[in-house]
């Protein structure tokens, strides 16, 4: 059997998993990275995408909407600021909330705060709608 990483997600509301895991394929804000056994240690923040783990034949991936993520001494902590097993995710909610970023992006009066906040929804939208229709 492989050497096996500690694996913690978690969010505001609850612990969403605590298992071990052979790797884990993180959406990193400057790209995606894989963790494996003995990584060197690194914080770093994530964008919204899929998360994604391996143990033995099985691979378990969820959605998250950003967060950070803390890889040392093979644990790997995920504080996420949402999450979703693929089960979870409510697709006509996911285009619903996509159209209405769009929407708001479309808007040329939109501040820099509002701009950013209307972006990050769409990303999210878009995650959730690319993993729910794999």
């Amino acid at each position: 059997m492989a050497d096996l990483l500690q694996l913690s997600i978690v969010t505001p509301e609850k612990l969403i998993v605590a298992d071990d895991a052979e790797q884990v394929n993180i959406p990193g804000t400057e790209g995606d990275l894989g963790i494996l056994f003995d990584h060197a240690p690194i914080l770093t923040t994530m964008r919204a995408g899929t998360l994604s783990y391996q143990k033995g034949d099985e691979t378990y991936s969820m959605v998250v909407s950003g967060g950070y993520a803390e890889v040392t001494e093979n644990r790997v902590i995920i504080l996420a600021e949402t999450a979703e097993f693929r089960p979870e995710i409510d697709a006509e909610r996911a285009r619903a909330a996509r159209k209405r970023a769009e929407e708001t992006l479309s808007r040329t009066d939109l501040n820099h705060e509002e701009f950013e906040k209307a972006q990050k929804k769409l990303f999210r939208a878009i995650a959730r709608l690319e993993e729910s229709e794999d």
